[in-house]
């Protein structure tokens, strides 16, 4: 295990990513930076040469590497025992969206902490790497998502953002709501604390994206 003793307590992690297919390795991170996670991205590689160019200087070495098993040249397997044979504290967690082409006692000899699907959501990404980095906060985090956040908006709440989805101000989302600008504002803060944004164009944003009204 990673992480132990005066890291236990921390409530995020650093992680690398490895994975040759441009596509997928952005869909991963966006996964972990789009909406807010306890995960922060220090770097984001296509082959496993680049990441153990980065994880020689101790600026650039992750937490953790998030690598994908079937790459060309070094693959998951090869690049966890490059990296553990350097780096002994790195933790390494392995992804695959095919058939594993090795045992999982092979990967664990390798050094290789677990393996876990590409398509997982990101509370099992997340609470996998807490649980490799031996970090109960990220154990225990769970993924609000914008759906559920839209079950925690008040009637109130909804009805103010539909005002201004329509294009109306403050003043006259007020009069049409028969309540003070100042009121408006109150339920307009809560709402953007509940959707985790700071602003109506953000609030707009999302609330357009994701069909909340």
């Amino acid at each position: 295990m990673n992480g132990t003793g005066r890291n236990a307590d921390k409530d995020y992690a650093v992680i690398g990513i490895v994975d040759n297919d441009p596509l997928v390795s952005k869909a991963l991170e966006s996964m972990f930076t789009d909406r807010p996670t306890p995960l922060r991205v220090l770097w984001n590689v296509r082959s496993g040469e680049e990441a153990l160019r980065l994880c020689a200087d101790a600026a650039m070495r992750p937490d953790l590497v998030l690598t994908d098993l079937r790459m060309p040249g070094m693959d998951g397997k090869e690049l966890t025992e490059r990296l553990l044979a350097e780096h002994p504290g790195l933790a390494v967690l392995g992804m695959s969206a095919f058939q594993l082409g090795y045992t999982a006692e092979e990967l664990r000899t390798a050094g290789m902490g677990a393996v876990i699907r590409k398509e997982a959501g990101t509370q099992e990404y997340v609470q996998l790497i807490g649980g490799l980095l031996d970090r109960p906060k990220l154990l225990e985090w769970r993924e609000h998502t914008l759906a559920f956040e839209r079950m925690m908006l008040t009637d109130t709440e909804i009805n103010v953002l539909r005002e201004y989805l329509k294009g109306r101000t403050t003043a006259a989302t007020a009069r049409v709501m028969h309540m003070s600008e100042g009121t408006v504002k109150t339920h307009m803060n809560n709402a953007y604390r509940k959707m985790n944004v700071h602003s109506r164009a953000e609030a707009i944003r999302i609330c357009v994206r994701e069909h909340l009204l």
